[in-house]
């Protein structure tokens, strides 16, 4: 009989078991492993595969597809262990948040006629964890990375994307080098981000103040901080150098944005509003093309279309901005002409 095996049954392997169950798929067993004993239990009890192994060996063993769901830094040592058991023809996948470390760990352990795919879903709540959280649905409708390894056959790829399929996701390939580089600037940097702003002010004289002063705004920017912190580390260390770009990045924006902030009011509303506006595109869907990384300028006060681009609210402050600059434009010249016939 066919056999998956998953390693690791929180969150993300639970949930994956969940929905391969569900799946109904014909004549395959579902094997489960976790080194926390209370998960191995939690997982029997929710039945989120159909048997939970001893030891991750076991799980793998005549095995045609193995996912591993475990923190980024177990899987070197998870690797090693299981390499000795896995037939060959056997598909090997992941679900870390990073790629390049992972996939170079594989290259390292996993033996001739195995092929690697990286693997990332992109579902989820950071602050969830373990498999009282998990969900047959999670994967419904999200996007699913995968970086193949060079050496990879066909039939493994193929296994992997019937998978990610039968779990209601949707495949798309990366290289992992460029996954690492996407996921440094849009998944890891906002969890740096969040511990950097609460920390800060944390520790801060004030924060008492700060603290009882707290409101939406800044829960929202800090919530990553209730995840896992053992799982941020690991991804963070394991995409170290892209990470510090990004760092690096965003310091000279914020610099960037602090000097703005001696201009003139049009100024800083200009940059606000095309924020609002890029974001409202975001949101929409409307400019993830290769051509949409200019700042675009604001609608003009006098075109029709302003008021579709913009709330109304946006709209009517566009309109105060552009008459309050062409009645300086207009005071200019006259001074200007003055000056001149003087």
């Amino acid at each position: 009989m066919p056999r998956i095996a998953i390693i690791g049954l929180g969150y993300i392997g639970g949930s994956i078991g969940m929905g391969l169950r569900a799946a109904k798929l014909r004549n395959t067993e579902i094997i489960g492993f976790d080194d926390w004993r209370a998960a191995r239990s939690a997982a029997n009890k929710a039945k989120a595969v159909d048997e939970v192994a001893s030891n991750p060996r076991d799980a793998v063993d005549g095995a045609g597809l193995v996912i591993i769901a475990t923190p980024p830094a177990a899987t070197q040592e998870l690797l090693q262990e299981i390499a000795p058991a896995l037939g060959r023809g056997a598909a090997v996948t992941d679900t870390a948040a990073s790629k390049v470390q992972i996939g170079d760990w594989a290259r390292q352990h996993l033996p001739s006629g195995v092929s690697f795919i990286g693997g990332h879903p992109m579902a989820g709540d950071a602050s969830a964890f373990g498999i009282e959280a998990a969900s047959a649905e999670l994967f419904q409708d999200k996007r699913w990375f995968i970086s193949p390894a060079a050496a990879a056959s066909e039939n493994a790829v193929k296994s992997v994307i019937g998978m990610i399929r039968e779990l209601g996701a949707t495949p798309h390939f990366l290289d992992a080098a460029e996954h690492d580089y996407v996921m440094a600037a849009v998944s890891h940097l906002p969890l740096v981000v969040s511990s950097a702003l609460f920390t800060m002010l944390r520790g801060s004289d004030g924060w008492p103040d700060f603290g009882r002063a707290a409101g939406d705004t800044f829960r929202a920017m800090t919530a990553f901080n209730s995840g896992d912190p053992s799982l941020t580390t690991e991804i963070a260390v394991t995409n170290r150098e892209q990470l510090q770009h990004w760092i690096d990045r965003l310091v000279l924006e914020l610099s960037r944005v602090r000097d703005l902030l001696d201009e003139e009011e049009e100024a800083v509303f200009r940059e606000y509003s095309s924020a609002q506006i890029n974001h409202a595109k975001f949101l929409a869907g409307d400019d993830l093309d290769p051509d949409a990384g200019s700042q675009p300028d604001l609608p003009d006060a006098t075109s029709q279309m302003a008021a579709l681009l913009v709330s109304p609210r946006l709209y009517d402050r566009v309109r105060q901005m552009t008459k309050r600059t062409e009645d300086r434009e207009k005071e200019r010249k006259l001074r200007g002409n003055r000056w001149g016939r003087d």
